[in-house]
């Protein structure tokens, strides 16, 4: 048993650090994109902004988590996880571009139902994204 946990410890350090630099670039990434700075509109006690950015990170980490659960090697992990990320990317960007185009403004000003419906799309997004990240 030792052995084998031996062993494959060092997949799982791969896998795991590949998630964790794609969950930081998928953040910082999404903060650039928006046009409210959801970081410091947390720091300030905006929910609204916490609403919005923890259901999109969520939305992203459940396809990601299908991912590594069903990839062949670390290069297709890493390729599907920038698949994930470039989907919450672009809900936003339909969001607020297409149907709602006051949205950022209104969670920069703290209005929850904003925060928690744009969180709320990523979350459902992210979850038929993994459903169709299974072979």
């Amino acid at each position: 048993m030792l052995e084998y946990f031996l062993g494959t410890l060092p997949h799982f350090l791969a896998y795991f650090a590949a998630a964790l630099a794609l969950a930081v670039a998928f953040l910082y990434l999404y903060s650039l994109a928006t046009p409210h700075r959801e970081f410091a509109l947390i720091r300030e006690g905006n929910s609204a902004a916490a609403f919005q950015l923890t259901g999109t990170f969520i939305g992203f980490a459940i396809p990601l988590a299908t991912v590594i659960a069903n990839s062949v090697n670390l290069a297709d992990m890493l390729l599907w996880g920038v698949v994930a990320a470039l989907v919450q990317l672009g809900v936003f960007v339909v969001i607020a571009r297409f149907l709602f185009r006051t949205i950022s403004s209104r969670i920069a000003e703290g209005c929850t139902a904003s925060g928690q419906f744009v969180g709320g799309i990523g979350l459902g997004v992210g979850i038929l994204q993994a459903a169709c990240m299974v072979p």
